[in-house]
C-alpha cells in the first residue's frame, strides 16, 4: 500500500489552545509531564498522530497526519525551535479573546526564517468572542501574515470547548496530507538523514530515538552513522506511532530502536549516511535580519538553532553589502546546502534573524576574496544550476565528492546532471586525484589554458637544456603556478600524459619528440656501463666500484653520472648508487606485489622488503627512501604504504 505523511508543528502564543486543539484532532493529550499539567502550559515538545486511509486512483493510500505541539511560552523557546527543525507544515493558532500576541509574531517570524512552505491558521476560543470581534481579528491576522506562507492560507474558526470547526480543520489537513505527500521528493536522489529530537531508554528494548526523516530512506536492520561520533549503529526496529514498519522515508516521523547505548546519542544528533557525514565548525551562509538596521558584531557570541541543536557562534560578514556571512561555532555542526537556521541575540532573549547554509567546505584563507564570493554565488542555486555554474567559475575545478556532501546528492544524480551538461555542449575534463581518488570536473576552457602553459614551459626548458631529458614534476609545478595544491597540478598532468601531449621518462617530463643530446664521451660511457648495470640486476655497483670497473677517475666519473642522470638514462637512488630506469620499474613492480601479499591496511616493512627481494638491508633502505621521495611510497613509522600506481611515477 502506498503511504503519505504530513508532519505539522503548532505555533502561537502561550495559552491560545494549541495543545487542546491537537487533542481534539488526534485524541492525544501531548502534555505528559506532571509540571505541564500542574501549570497548564506546554514545556517540552509533544507528539500526536491521526491515521487514515484514502482512495487515490483506485488505490488505498495509508496516511499519517502527525503533530508536534511546541511550547508557546517565551521561556521555552529553545524547545519550540527544536520542534520546527524538521517539519514541512505549520499550524498558526491565535486565540479569539487575546488576539495577536508577542509570541504569535515571533513564531510567525521563525516560520518565515526557517523557510517552511505550507501552513494553515486556526482561530481558537471562538465561543469567547462576538462575530464582530472574529471579523476584526480575521482582518488583523490577514494583515499580519502578508508576505508569509500564510498570506493565502485558509483560516478556520474553532472552539476547543464545543469542538465547533474542528472537523473542518481536520478534513483540510487530511487533504494537505494527500497533496503534499504526493509531492515528496524522489527518495533515490539523496542520502538518508534523520533528525533526532528525543532519545531515551526503554526497559527490555534499549535505546530509542524519535525524529523526522529529512531525506532518503532506510530499512529495518540497516546500519547508519551517529553524527556525534561517526560510529555505526544498527536500526533494530522502526515504529510509526504504534505500528511497526519495515522502512521509513522522507518527511515521515518515526521512533527507531538502535543498537547503541543512550550515552552515545541525544537531541540534536543525526542518524546519517556515512558518505555525507561532514561535521564542521565553520559555515558560509546567507542571513536575513528581522531588523535591517541591526548589525552583527564580529566579536559577539550569538545563539544559533539548526535542526534540533543549539550552538554558540560568532559571525563575520564576508562582503560589506553582500548577503554572505561566515559562521564559526564552538561545537561541530552537521548541515548541508539549504538547511535553515535561527539566530538569537547574545542573551538568547530575542530572535534577530535566520538564514540558509550555502557551503560546509570553508577555506581558511581568502574567505572573502572575489573568487570565493563567486563560488558562493554559484552555489546558491538549485542543484543542476549550481553544478553548471561551479564548473564554469572554478579555476581549480569542482570536487564531486565535496559537491555530493554539500548538496546531499547521490553520485547517480550528479552523473545525470553531468550528462545533461555535456548534452548541452558544456565541455569539461574529468580529473582524478591520486591519493584520495576524488573526481575533479574542470571546465575545458581552464584545462586548455593550463595545458598550454605547462607544455610551453616544457618547450622552453628543452630549448635551454638540450642535453637534459626533461624537467621534474616538482619544478614544472612550481613554474606553472596552477591554482590550488600540487595535487591539482598532478591531476592535470595525468591527463596530458594520457593524451600523449607530454611523456614521462624515469621521473622527468618531456615532449614526446624530445631526446636528450649526450656528448660523445657520455654516450661512450653509457655504452660501457650499461652492460655492467644490466648484469648486476637489483644490486648495481657503487660509484667507487664503477671507478675500478671503468678506469675513469672519481671526480670525472661523478660529473658524467650527473649529466647522464639529468638525461634520464640513469636514476640516482642514493649518493653512491645509480640504477637503470628499467631496474627501478622492476623494483616498483616487486613493491606492488609485496603490498598485494600483505594486508593493505598493515603495509610492509624494510625487513619484509629485504627478505622477499634478497637485497641487503642498507640498499633496501636507500631504494625505499628513493621511492618515498618520488611519491611512490609513504612511510609511517616502520611501515610503508603505496601512494599510487608505479606507472604514474616511473612510466616511460
Amino acid at each position: 500500500m502506498q503511504s503519505r505523511s504530513l508532519i505539522v508543528a503548532t505555533a502561537g502564543h502561550v495559552d491560545h489552545g494549541k495543545t487542546s486543539l491537537v487533542k481534539h484532532l488526534t485524541g492525544v493529550d501531548t502534555d505528559t509531564l506532571e509540571e505541564e499539567k500542574k501549570r497548564g502550559l506546554t514545556i517540552n515538545l509533544g507528539y500526536a498522530y491521526h491515521h487514515f486511509t484514502s482512495q487515490q486512483k483506485n488505490q488505498n493510500v495509508s496516511c499519517t497526519l502527525g503533530f508536534i505541539d511546541v511550547p508557546g511560552h517565551i521561556d521555552f523557546i529553545n524547545n519550540m525551535l527544536a520542534g520546527f527543525g524538521a517539519v514541512n507544515h505549520a499550524l498558526l493558532v491565535v486565540a479569539a479573546d487575546d488576539g495577536i500576541m508577542p509570541q504569535t509574531r515571533e513564531h510567525l517570524s521563525i516560520i518565515k526564517l526557517l523557510g517552511i512552505e505550507n501552513g494553515i491558521i486556526a482561530i481558537t476560543k471562538i465561543d469567547k468572542a462576538t462575530k464582530g470581534r472574529l471579523r476584526q481579528l480575521t482582518q488583523e491576522i490577514k494583515e499580519l501574515v502578508t508576505d508569509s506562507i500564510f498570506a493565502s492560507a485558509k483560516i478556520f474558526e474553532v472552539s476547543n470547548t464545543t469542538e465547533e470547526g474542528v472537523v473542518n480543520l481536520l478534513n483540510d489537513l487530511k487533504s494537505e496530507t494527500i497533496r503534499i505527500g504526493s509531492q515528496q521528493e524522489n527518495r533515490g536522489d539523496r542520502n538518508f538523514r534523520y533528525l533526532i529530537d528525543r532519545a531515551f531508554s526503554v526497559k527490555g528494548i534499549g535505546t530509542v530515538v524519535t525524529g523526522c526523516v529529512k531525506s532518503g530512506s532506510i530499512n529495518k536492520d540497516e546500519h547508519i552513522a551517529i553524527s556525534r561520533s561517526a560510529d555505526p549503529t544498527k536500526v533494530k526496529a522502526i515504529r510509526i506511532d504504534k505500528e511497526d514498519a519495515e522502512t521509513i522515508a522522507i518527511n515521515q516521523r518515526a521512533a527507531l530502536n538502535l543498537d547503541t547505548s543512550l550515552e552515545n546519542i541525544s537531541r540534536g544528533d543525526w542518524l546519517i549516511d556515512p558518505s555525507i557525514l561532514h561535521p564542521t565548525t565553520r559555515l558560509d551562509v546567507t542571513i536575513n535580519l528581522l531588523d535591517p538596521s541591526l548589525s552583527l558584531k564580529a566579536g559577539a557570541e550569538y545563539h544559533l538553532f539548526i535542526g534540533t541543536s543549539h550552538h554558540i557562534v560568532s559571525i563575520r560578514q564576508l562582503t560589506k553589502n553582500g548577503p554572505f556571512f561566515q559562521i564559526n561555532a564552538q561545537s561541530a555542526i552537521i548541515s548541508h546546502y539549504g538547511d535553515r537556521f535561527i539566530l538569537r541575540d547574545p542573551a538568547s532573549q530575542h530572535t534577530i534573524g535566520g538564514g540558509k547554509v550555502i557551503d560546509v567546505f570553508v577555506p581558511r584563507k581568502k574567505r572573502s576574496s572575489e573568487e570565493r564570493i563567486r563560488v558562493l554565488t554559484a552555489s546558491n542555486q538549485e542543484d543542476g544550476l549550481a553544478l553548471k555554474s561551479l564548473i564554469e567559475t572554478s579555476p581549480a575545478g569542482l570536487n564531486l565528492r565535496e559537491f555530493s556532501i554539500k548538496r546531499n546528492l547521490k553520485s547517480q544524480k550528479i552523473e545525470m546532471f553531468l550528462k545533461e551538461l555535456r548534452d548541452k555542449e558544456l565541455e569539461y575534463v574529468r580529473l582524478e586525484e591520486k591519493t584520495s581518488k576524488d573526481a575533479i570536473i574542470l571546465s575545458n576552457d581552464y584545462f586548455k589554458i593550463y595545458a598550454r602553459r605547462m607544455i610551453t614551459l616544457v618547450e622552453n626548458f628543452h630549448s635551454a637544456n638540450v642535453n637534459v631529458q626533461g624537467i621534474s614534476e616538482l619544478s614544472l609545478s612550481r613554474e606553472a603556478q596552477l591554482p590550488a595544491s600540487h595535487l591539482f597540478f598532478n591531476c592535470v598532468l595525468q591527463v596530458l600524459l594520457e593524451q600523449k601531449l607530454l611523456n614521462l621518462t624515469g621521473t622527468l617530463l618531456h615532449l614526446p619528440s624530445h631526446k636528450a643530446s649526450l656528448s660523445i664521451e657520455e654516450r661512450e660511457f653509457l655504452t660501457k656501463v650499461r652492460p655492467l648495470l644490466e648484469r648486476s640486476g637489483n644490486i648495481p655497483p657503487r660509484t667507487r666500484e664503477l671507478v675500478d670497473l671503468t678506469g675513469i677517475p672519481l671526480r670525472k666519473l661523478e660529473v658524467i653520472l650527473k649529466q647522464i642522470t639529468r638525461s634520464g638514462s640513469l636514476v640516482r637512488v642514493a649518493e653512491n648508487r645509480y640504477f637503470l630506469p628499467e631496474t627501478i620499474m622492476r623494483l616498483a613492480e616487486f613493491t606492488e606485489k609485496l603490498m598485494e601479499n600483505t594486508s593493505g591496511q598493515d603495509g610492509f616493512t624494510v625487513i619484509q622488503f629485504r627478505d622477499q627481494s634478497g637485497i641487503g638491508r642498507n640498499l633496501c633502505i636507500e631504494i625505499l627512501e628513493y621511492f618515498d621521495r618520488a611519491g611512490f611510497t609513504r612511510r609511517d613509522g616502520n611501515t610503508r604504504f603505496l601512494r599510487t600506481e608505479k606507472e604514474n611515477i616511473f612510466a616511460k
